[in-house]
């Protein structure tokens, strides 16, 4: 049969047309029209995130239609029918394997062998580890120093987290902001070194520079605050420098394998992995195939951000929705637990749970309005959410000096320049490159959109015209105090993807890029040596991950069609919870409905195949 042309399919693009016509050609003619339409799905799915097509999402439905483009789509079959297609396809191309069937789901063999590897490398750091009279001897003489040991009727989440993930070679700590994720890493650290007789090779890794710096930072900040002689030591052992995990990995421009791999892995003991929620399938896959067998792996993140850029999301698959669950764990771990800290309340036992996940759920130091409209966001209560928000309907004077969430229509002429000139005063009044890399994070603008209306482009164009009239907005064109971000890695400059940094002129009046290294030193980078930057006064939400600002303006613009699946829950609460006094929000009341009525969701097998691979241990 032939197959139909692709003006008749609304929403696809040409890869999914042709990648679906290239397998479609190899199978009977009887089923080569279903099966076209099966492996155009698959590569429209994969296109948008998820790493496998669950047959059960598709079947008896209409897709690819649109009545304004004349476009009929295509009606899938029923499940059953379907399931048999599936395997047709994976039987046919099984020599050498492109597609997999599995549990009715349909994969490309590559996206299931990076599922896999993923589960394979959780699983067998599943098995719990013993501890001897000294080990706890060696821990229960630090504890005092890394946690508060009064009794108490309330649960301590970052003690409980630090005490179970001791006893796992894998685990995941699942937190929103301000819930102290830092400081449970600071003190799984100096936990990890004392229960072990000879120093561990820990290394801190994320997935952006950016996120590695932050890194390095609140963890330094956080081990000079725990003191005592016991701990000193076991600082000594501790090496804060973060990487990404590109770099970690050894990932090399136009090389398709890393400098580590399976035959020449990574030498650590323990991998720490923050802003896990944006490490994609593929790159997580790479990881454990980079690492000894006995190394340990825990993940950091929040579960509700942003997915991974790339398909797949590893975090959000582990921990699901787990922080709204009641920790049971089994009850050899809640006897650890009780032996470490007696003075806690007790978990409740389970021995047929399979504990890897471990949530803290008391903010430290997100409280207020933007704390409880986090969590409206989170949870999907719009109704509560919008009820909470406090509502202007110009920048009135003061607006951004408010601890508070603020609602506002997208301002226009006179309002928009004050809006703007409000937001970055500080940056225009700083005096040194020092003054004004601090200013810039006093407020950051942030839209979901890089191109179109009220997007990085429109808006850091327009910013530009208001505060430096006479200057155009573009990559090569520098000027004294402007915010710029780094779109690509160089590391001989030690300059990642996502770095921000100000344009400000040295004592020889030759201007330069400034940046702050990982201890918070200035250092001015040449401009002929500077890499790809761009205009920051806006980001995106997706670049906003992993860093945070005293005071976020957030566009809401409308969008429809496929700009429209971008705004979703996810997206509002990620830009949301980069402020940590205030967010105006730029929008109306009902495109926040919308948003917060679409989730991020991503198809994946990958909890599937750890319990799968679990229970065959």
């Amino acid at each position: 049969m032939t197959i139909p042309a692709m003006k008749t399919y609304a929403g696809i693009e040409s890869i999914d047309y042709y990648f679906a016509r290239h397998y479609a050609q190899a199978v009977d003619a009887s089923i080569r029209t279903e099966a076209f339409h099966l492996l155009v799905a698959l590569s429209w799915h994969l296109r948008q995130g998820h790493t496998c097509l669950p047959l059960a999402e598709i079947a008896g439905k209409q897709l690819f239609d649109d009545e304004e483009q004349e476009c009929d789509g295509v009606t899938f079959a029923e499940l059953t029918p379907l399931i048999r297609l599936a395997r047709t396809l994976a039987e046919t191309f099984e020599d050498p394997q492109q597609m997999v069937y599995h549990r009715g789901k349909l994969y490309t063999a590559r996206y299931h062998d990076f599922e896999q590897v993923v589960a394979k490398g959780v699983v067998q750091r599943l098995h719990a580890r013993q501890f001897t009279d000294e080990d706890y001897t060696r821990l229960q003489k630090i504890w005092r120093h890394l946690f508060p040991v009064t009794p108490v009727l309330e649960q301590d989440w970052q003690q409980i987290a630090v005490a179970c993930a001791l006893t796992r070679e894998f685990a995941v700590i699942n937190g929103g902001p301000g819930t102290g994720k830092t400081y449970t890493v600071a003190r799984l650290l100096l936990a990890l070194q004392a229960s072990s007789e000879k120093a561990l090779n820990i290394k801190l890794a994320a997935p952006t520079g950016k996120a590695a710096q932050r890194l390095t930072e609140s963890v330094s900040d956080s081990l000079n605050g725990i003191t005592g002689a016991d701990i000193e030591p076991l600082k000594a052992r501790i090496v804060t420098q973060a990487s990404t995990l590109h770099r970690l990995l050894g990932i090399r421009p136009n090389r398709v394998r890393p400098r580590h791999h399976s035959d020449n892995p990574v030498q650590c003991d323990v991998l720490i992995i923050d802003e896990a929620s944006m490490v994609d399938l593929a790159l997580m896959a790479r990881v454990f195939r980079a690492l000894p067998d006995d190394a340990r792996v825990y993940l950091v993140g929040d579960a509700n951000q942003l997915p991974s850029v790339e398909s797949g999301n590893v975090l959000e698959a582990l921990a699901g929705n787990d922080e709204d669950r009641h920790l049971t764990v089994p009850a050899e771990l809640a006897a650890h637990v009780h032996k470490l800290c007696p003075h806690l309340p007790g978990l409740a036992t389970d021995d047929e749970q399979l504990t890897t996940v471990f949530s803290l759920k008391v903010s430290q130091r997100y409280s207020g309005k933007l704390a409880e409209i986090a969590v409206a966001v989170r949870t999907g209560n719009s109704d509560d959410m919008l009820a909470r928000l406090t509502r202007v309907s110009e920048p009135v004077t003061g607006l951004l000096s408010l601890e508070d969430v603020v609602l506002m229509p997208p301002p226009e002429n006179t309002d928009f320049t004050k809006l703007v000139k409000d937001s970055f005063a500080p940056l225009q009044q700083a005096t040194s490159p020092a003054s004004a890399l601090a200013a810039m994070g006093q407020c950051r603008w942030l839209t979901p959109v890089r191109n179109g209306k009220q997007s990085v482009s429109e808006l850091n164009t327009s910013i530009e015209r208001i505060l430096q009239p006479g200057k155009l907005n573009g990559r090569d064109i520098h000027y004294t105090g402007r915010p710029v971000m780094v779109m690509e890695n160089d590391y001989t400059q030690r300059l990642f993807n996502g770095d921000t940094g100000v344009i400000w002129p040295d004592d020889n009046k030759q201007l330069k890029a400034w940046f702050t290294d990982d201890q918070g030193a200035l250092r001015a980078v040449s401009l002929s040596r500077l890499p790809a930057v761009e205009t920051v006064y806006a980001m995106t939400i997706h670049k906003s991950q992993g860093s945070e600002f005293q005071r976020v303006v957030m566009w809401l613009p409308e969008a429809s069609g496929k700009a429209a699946s971008l705004f979703t829950r996810e997206l509002l609460y990620t830009g949301l919870t980069r402020a940590k006094k205030g967010c105006v929000m730029i929008g109306h009341t009902q495109r926040i409905k919308e948003i917060i009525a679409q989730r991020a969701t991503r198809f994946s097998g990958l909890q599937a195949c750890i319990e799968e691979n679990w229970h065959h241990s």
